[in-house]
């Protein structure tokens, strides 16, 4: 028997019996190449960056089995992995992203969002977050600024930040006389450097064009949930005015009106009123401002008799009463002011209905009455009086109110508020003194709002409901 015998081809010889051998050497070889490759696919198999993305992505197709043992080849793998999916749990979120890319994802078999980001045209305004120096600005803001702008402005000579004139109106043969770096109006033949206000010319623009605040402003009606306001326009403004109305920094109401009536206010509260001058050409001046209170629960009530207010030693250009007067019918003299020494007295005639009045000038609801002797005052009802001085005069003395000044003739009434005024430089009017009898006082006085001057003395009377 020969064995291996390379001449037999693989065939041995038992006892002239011929058996076929196979060599396995090639099969062997066969073998360890294929677990070569084996070791080179598991080295090169693909390890995704995104570990946490794909651990959020849920596996499907788990039924689907790869024998190994069947592939011969790597591209034969590739093949076999192919058809599995997967879905992705935030979909949402990526196509909010707005991702594209030409190599299209498929998630359970859909194709999904693209992969290559694309920076859209446009953001929505909801993106952006408002802060105090980023702010978006509506189209009614901008308009309201638009308006501002002054776009065929008309300059008056009253206008010039060097011309200072008294709130009057020029006559005839007035000049402008150029003093101090200042053109006031005078009268002619007024001195050197004067000229007639035709031959004053304008080249440029005027530097300033606000329009001028209004004069005599006042609250002429105080009740407890209102106030009324009363001024006058400047006689240096010209053309159509519209008037803004504040309380604090609130605007209430707009007028063209020279009166307006604030509603909707809290009894017994002091409040910051204003108004503002708007011209034609949208420009506002500063603004006019007074202080005023609303009526409280109360009023102080005088029944005629030991019943009256007395005033100690007060200095002022005027002075405002605010109350309600019931004068005794066919009775002389019920007074409802008397000075101890300066002779001003306001008194009923024998009527009870017309006044007479001396050594002042006398304001009736704003209402200059001209008359020395038939004054008229509303009876039952609230009513504002005010005193002045004659030709604007300061006055000084000690007072009764209700009362003649020996109290032996009163008046009867209801007393709501005393103020007290005093010019400025400008001849404006100005709360200097503000009285309220409105709240009830457990003394016998009554205090000044505004601590300016000593307190007023009620003699008799009484607080009832207002």
């Amino acid at each position: 028997m020969t064995v291996n015998d390379p001449n037999n081809n693989g065939k041995i010889m038992i006892n002239d019996t011929e058996i076929v051998v196979y060599d396995d050497t090639e099969i062997q070889l066969e073998i360890e190449e294929h677990q070569s490759r084996l070791t080179q696919l598991e080295k090169e198999k693909h390890v995704h960056a995104n570990k946490a993305t794909l651990d959020k992505i849920e596996q499907t197709g788990s039924e689907t089995l790869i024998d190994l043992s069947k592939i011969s080849t790597h591209e034969e793998a590739i093949n076999e992995l192919t058809p599995l999916s997967h879905s992705h749990p935030n979909k949402p979120t990526l196509d909010r992203l707005g991702i594209s890319s030409s190599n299209k994802l498929t998630i359970d078999g859909e194709e999904q969002v693209n992969t290559e980001y694309t920076h859209p045209e446009s953001h929505p305004a909801s993106m952006i977050t408002e802060d105090e120096s980023h702010r978006f600005v509506t189209d009614d803001e901008k308009a309201y600024w638009n308006s501002k702008a002054d776009t065929s402005p008309s300059y008056h000579l009253s206008d010039l930040v060097d011309v200072e004139m008294d709130p009057i109106q020029l006559s005839e043969g007035d000049v402008l006389v150029y003093s101090n770096g200042k053109w006031k109006a005078d009268k002619q033949n007024a001195g050197g450097g004067s000229c007639r206000l035709e031959d004053y010319s304008v080249d440029e623009p005027i530097r300033y064009v606000m329009p001028l605040d209004v004069i005599e402003l006042q609250a002429i009606d105080v009740k407890k949930t209102s106030i009324t306001l009363s001024w006058k326009a400047n006689l240096r403004t010209n053309g159509s005015l519209n008037y803004l109305v504040f309380v604090g920094e609130t605007l209430v109401g707009t007028t063209t009106e020279t009166s307006f009536e604030i509603t909707q206010l809290t009894s017994s509260t002091e409040y910051l009123l204003k108004v503002v001058t708007r011209n034609e050409s949208n420009l506002e001046s500063n603004g006019r401002t007074i202080v005023s209170k609303t009526q409280g629960d109360v009023v102080l009530s005088l029944r005629g008799g030991s019943d009256y207010v007395e005033t100690p030693q007060i200095t002022f250009d005027a002075m405002e009463i605010q109350c309600s007067l019931n004068p005794k019918v066919n009775s002389w003299s019920n007074y409802l002011i008397e000075g101890a020494t300066s002779g001003i007295q306001i008194y009923t005639q024998h009527n009870g209905a017309s006044y007479r009045r001396s050594g002042c000038d006398l304001y009736v609801n704003g209402r200059l009455e001209t008359s020395t002797s038939y004054a008229m005052i509303p009876s039952g009802q609230f009513v504002t009086v005010r005193i002045e001085g004659i030709n604007e005069s300061e006055i000084a003395d000690r007072f009764n109110l209700f009362a003649s000044k020996n109290n032996t003739t009163t008046m009867q009434g209801l007393l709501y508020r005393v103020k007290l005024y005093a010019r400025n430089g400008r001849g404006d009017l100005i709360l200097t003194s503000d009285f309220d009898f409105t709240n009830a006082s457990t003394n016998n006085y009554v205090t000044d709002i505004l601590n300016n001057s000593p307190a007023l003395f009620i003699h008799g009377s009484s607080f009832i409901e207002n």
